[in-house]
């Protein structure tokens, strides 16, 4: 069975603080691979894709409002914030 770790624990640490890049959005959509988001004004999201759909739980956040100043972790393919502007880590 493949592993399913892709990153080190200090290469992760790294991708989380923006080594690899961000893209900053204010409702449009991007699409890449991206490992952390970080609301910059409170925000809400038309579509939060996880990279891996055995993984749904990381991309229900309908209904839900992402704070100004709080980050959360993941892997998503494809973000697109209906409300709020983002900054979204390539990873």
């Amino acid at each position: 069975m493949a592993s399913k770790v892709k990153y080190t624990p200090t290469e992760s640490g790294s991708l989380g603080l923006g080594s690899a890049g961000s893209q900053v959005t204010a409702a449009a959509a991007i699409t890449g691979t991206f490992c952390a988001i970080t609301a910059l004004s409170d925000t809400t999201f038309t579509t939060l894709t996880a990279e891996e759909s055995a993984h749904p739980s990381t991309s229900d956040f309908s209904g839900i409002t992402l704070p100004a100043g709080v980050t959360i972790y993941g892997r998503w393919t494809e973000i697109d914030p209906a409300t709020g502007v983002i900054i979204a880590y390539n990873g």
